[in-house]
Order: structure tokens, then sequence, then C-alpha cells
């Protein structure tokens, strides 16, 4: 079969000529036996070797002549050999090497793909690996900052420092190292030898050095490699770094953006991370020429790390960069509490404000201690003592005299322990005072959700799992069908009879979490429990011990709450008034009411010492000689 774009030789009649096309230039051309050098054919047009294509000799002695000229013979390439390109440029393929006499490969040269010469070469394999990861993590960062700014109205000033931080954290992870792939390479080989080591004598394993010769490189699984590789790159750079940046961005461009926003946008989908690798292929190409490990296993997160764990990421990359980052912005974020709260902002934030300025505790810092609370606890304690300050909320039995008046007013439902006159939806002409305030708490208490969007009902359930969880998985039509099926049993269900449907989901604080006496708290919370007795078993159920109302006031100035042994361990003490003011606070920054009691009380400590402080140096001032 005659063929001219094929390398394969095409006889003609007489003389026993061969025609070749040159795989390089595409020149055709007519060649005769005499005219292999070396068993192979040359173009004429620009010289380059038919390696596909080899005259045979039926003498022996041609074959002595033909290694004696090979000594003397200089091959000329035709093309030199295309690098390798990163997956932002189009991949070429790569011109033919030219043939050399003193390095014959060991197996057909026809046979042999990219991938497989990338095998030969585990530094091209890393090398590989390593850029379509971090290009992968640039482009997810660069889709959450798009999403920060068009979505929830971010200035548009942190890309520009998330891009600089960025590249200086790549930088710092020293993920471009030269030698990063044979030292991953021989820490691997060192953990295996320890592993396989005989278990009988106490062997001290030495400290892994870094070889520089080529048994560093042995034959090896290649899968096994590849996914050595990814994971040495996954702890250098790993994927929650790209939300760590985000918020990292955020608190250096003075944005009121808690890591407990970017927590809960990432853990619903809003803010593109879960699913985010999705989008990979789409904007850098498919890596089928490039990488051999695709998007899902590069990209996937294992989970969403938690607040606590976000911003401690953020702190640490800042400390490996070198960045001296400022405090959080605390007018932003405490003018955002009190609207959530419903409190009079023009009188709580200025008197908060000048707490602020004169304390200044190292809490509103970020910390890489991931064990110390998140820096919105140390805002939220600085609003309390506010509160308690203004509205000297001090033990005087505020909440059972709220308790008390609902109770002769003869009502049973949630809001019956309410005054008329008290109640926040109601109207009064009093000004707002203690009273006022602690009912807008509990009212704002009952109202804060905590839970997640996809957690509604289980239709969102489902459309989160399809486009959050499982992205990328097609369903039969059989599946599809199924699933149609359930969503509609389901809606028929919760048609019928939706207020029971509600009542029965309903627990407290998003979690139906069991108390010490094997009873739900969710339960006892609802219970038909008149007046203060329902807080009593609140406050049992989160580690506190209910105090009684000071019947005799030795004095109306501050008082410090102090956790007291009980039983070997340590127990929150405080009234009613109080409890009531600090489980607002603790529902809406997302963390236990005892770590922001502890929080409370440590700024109280630090306050103290400030004031005794000054009260020494004024002491110290007026006993001067005159």
């Amino acid at each position: 079969m005659d063929d001219d774009g094929a390398a394969s030789p095409v006889h003609h009649g007489g003389g026993g000529n061969i025609r070749l096309v040159c795989e390089s230039c595409g020149y055709p051309d007519e060649y005769s036996p005499d005219d292999a050098e070396d068993g192979f054919f040359s173009c004429r047009q620009c010289s380059n070797v038919h390696t596909s294509t080899q005259a045979t000799a039926a003498d022996p002695d041609d074959f002595k002549e033909i290694v004696n000229r090979s000594s003397f013979r200089i091959s000329q390439p035709a093309k030199p050999r295309t690098p390798y390109r990163t997956p932002f440029h189009a991949p070429h393929a790569p011109a033919a090497p030219a043939f050399n006499g003193f390095d014959e490969p060991s197996e057909p040269r026809d046979f042999v793909s990219g991938d497989e010469e990338a095998w030969r070469d585990p530094e091209e394999l890393a090398n590989r690996v390593r850029w379509r990861y971090v290009q992968g993590l640039q482009v997810i960062l660069q889709r959450q900052l798009q999403v920060l700014v068009e979505r929830y109205r971010v200035g548009a000033l942190v890309c520009g420092v998330a891009g600089t931080a960025w590249v200086r954290w790549v930088a710092a992870s020293k993920v471009f190292d030269e030698m990063w792939a044979r030292k991953v390479l021989a820490e691997d080989e060192a953990a295996q030898r320890l592993k396989y080591s005989a278990p009988g004598g106490e062997q001290i394993p030495q400290e892994v050095k870094l070889e520089l010769e080529d048994e560093v490189f042995l034959p090896k699984d290649r899968r096994r490699v590849e996914f050595i590789f990814l994971r040495s790159l996954r702890m250098m750079l790993p994927v929650y770094s790209t939300l760590s940046v985000c918020f990292l961005a955020c608190h250096i461009a003075r944005e009121a953006v808690l890591p407990a926003d970017i927590y809960r946008w990432a853990l619903e989908g809003k803010l593109p991370y879960v699913a985010a690798f999705t989008e990979v292929d789409k904007l850098l190409g498919t890596p089928i020429k490039h990488c051999p490990l695709n998007a899902r296993q590069l990209f996937r997160p294992v989970r969403v790390i938690g607040i606590w764990q976000l911003e401690a990421a953020a702190a640490s990359i800042a400390q490996r960069i070198g960045l001296q980052l400022p405090s959080v912005n605390f007018y932003a974020i405490a003018q955002r509490y009190l609207n959530k709260l419903s409190l009079p902002i023009e009188k709580i934030l200025p008197h908060a404000c000048r707490i602020y300025e004169w304390a200044m505790p190292a809490e509103l810092w970020l910390s890489s201690n991931p064990a110390r609370p998140p820096t919105q606890v140390c805002v939220m304690a600085i609003l309390i003592v506010s509160l308690r300050l203004l509205y000297n909320i001090n033990g005087q039995g505020i909440w059972e005299e709220i308790c008390e008046a609902g109770r002769d007013a003869g009502g049973s439902g949630p809001d019956a322990n309410l005054p008329p006159s008290m109640k926040p939806n109601g109207d009064t002409s009093e000004e707002f005072g203690t009273k006022e305030l602690l009912c807008t708490l509990a009212d704002a208490y009952d109202n804060i959700d905590v839970a997640h969007d996809y957690s509604k009902d289980l239709h969102s359930y489902l459309k989160y799992c399809k486009d959050v969880v499982f992205p990328g998985i097609a369903c039969s039509v059989e599946e599809e069908h199924l699933i149609e099926i359930f969503q509609d049993m389901y809606k028929g269900r919760t048609g019928e009879n939706p207020k029971a449907h509600t009542e029965e989901m309903r627990t407290t604080n998003g979690v139906n979490k069991r108390g010490r006496d094997g009873t739900f708290v969710g339960a006892r919370c609802f219970s038909s429990a008149p007046g203060i007795q329902r807080i009593k078993s609140e406050m049992e159920d989160r580690g506190f011990c209910y105090v009684p109302p000071r019947k005799v006031l030795k004095s109306d100035g501050y008082l410090h709450y102090r956790r007291k042994t009980i039983t070997g361990s340590l127990v929150c003490v405080g009234h009613a008034d109080y409890y009531m003011l600090i489980r607002a606070f603790a529902k809406l920054a997302e963390v236990d009411v005892r770590i922001m009691h502890t929080s409370v009380l440590k700024l109280e400590r630090r306050l103290a010492q400030i004031e005794q402080r000054v009260g020494k140096s004024l002491d110290a001032l007026q006993n001067l000689p005159s």
C-alpha cells in the first residue's frame, strides 16, 4: 500500500530504489541502497535521519564496513528538541532525535511516548506535577477573590494584597527548589528502609541526607512516585492555603470579614473551594500530556478547616513571609455585631472603642497558635464588658424580675417570661435600659441562625450534595428517576403537616445535644418549665453554676466572677443576667459559652492590672516633694 505521508519505504520497479518522505520537512525523494550511511538514510533537503527505515546488508562484510565508517561520522540533527512547556503554553510535538550509534535505545523508538520519557526522568515527572499543582492553586485563589469582590462587596484592594502574599508564600515554601524531587525520593527511601528494618534491635534512625548520585532514582512504581510528589506538595502548599491567603488579604485591607465567614462560605459552596477543582481544567486545559494526575486528585480537599485553624494558618503564612500585621478592624467588626444584635450603636460603640484603645489586648492580633481563640472572641469580650459597665449588669437579679413579671402576666408561650411592655417587638416609651437590653438579647439569641443553608430541607441538601460534595459524577437514568420519586414523596409528606415537621426538626443551636441526665437539651429548653427554672437547666447543661441574685448590695461597683472547683473540675459561676448577656454573643461568634466567659475574665484581669498601675503612678505623683 502506497502512502506518501508514512515513513515506511515504497518500492518501485527497477534498480531496487526506495521512495521516502522526510518526517521533518516533507521532501520526497528516491534512494538506492548505496545512499545509506550507517544503515540509515538521510534527507537531502534538511539532513534529517529516517530512523524508521534501515538498509539491510546481505554480505557479512557490509556490516564491518558500516561499523568502521560509523566511528568517523558526525550526525547533524534536523531540529533541536522542544523543551518542556508549562500548561499555559500550547503543547508541541517534539522533533525526532538524531541518530547516535553509541546510544541505542533498548526498546523500539516508534513505541516510546512522551509520558514514558518523563517516567524515565523522575525530575521531569516531578516538574510536571509541581507546575500543574501550583498553577491550579493560583487559579482557585483567583476565583475565590473574584467571588469575594463581586458577591460579598469586598474592596478590590484584596486582590493586589493577596497576589503579593501568594507569590511570597510560594517562594517561602521552597516548592521550586532545584533539589526538591531528589530530596522527596531520598526521604521516602529512608522512610521505607526504616519501616522494613529488623524490629529486634534498637536502631536510631539516621538523618536523611540528600544524595546527588543517580542511585536515588531507583526503578519504582510510577503511580506511587506520582503520589509521593503530590503528598509533598500538599504538605508544602496545602489546598486550604488559598482560603488562608484570602482571609489574610481581607485582614490587611481592613475588611470586616471574619474567619467564620470564610469557613461558612467555603463549606456551603458559595466560595469556590470544595468543588473548585472542576473549574481548573476549564481555565488551564486538560493535563493529559502534561500532568498524569487529574484535577480531582490534585485539588480535591479532604475537609474544610475550622475557624480556629483558618486564622492560625493565615498568621503562620504572614509570619513565614515576614509581614507585620495590624490588629483587627475593631470598629467595623464591633459595629457589625451590634447591628446583628439590634443594640444601640451610638451609645455602646464609643465606650467600647475607648476600652479597646486603652487596653489593646494581644488577642486582637492574629496568632499562629491553633489553640488560642479567634480574634472575634476578644472583640466580643470588649463589647460585653462595655455593656456591663453601661447598664450595670452585676447580679442584681434583673432577669429574675423579668421572669417573675412574665409569670404574673399568666402567659404560657416562649415569650411568657417577658412583660408586654418589654418585648422586643412591642412599643415602649421608656428609655433603652437594662431590662430592655436583656429582652433584646434574648430575642436576638432565638433569631440567630447558625445552621447552614443546605440543612434547611431535603431538597436543598440533595442539591448541595450534587453540586458541592459529589460534583462531576453523572447518574444513570434510573438513578435520576429514583431521586425524583424520593423528592416527590418528601414534598408530599411536608405538604400535609409542615408545622409538625418543623417541630420535629427544631433543635437548640442547630444541634440536638444530650444533657448530663440523659435527656435532650432541645427538649428541655422548649419544655413547659416556668420562669427561671429553664435558665437554670440551660446553665447546668452548658457547664455553668447558677448563682442567686445578691440580696444585700455591699457596693454598686463592677462584679468580678471567678471559676469554682466543684468535684475536681472548674465550673463557671455566674448570675442569670450575666449568662443571658454572654450566651447571645457566644452564639453569634459560634463559640462555646465557657470560652466566651474565659475571654471576658482575661480581659477583666488585664483592665484591673492597668487600673492598678495607673493608681500607683498617680499616688507616686502626689507624694513627690514640692
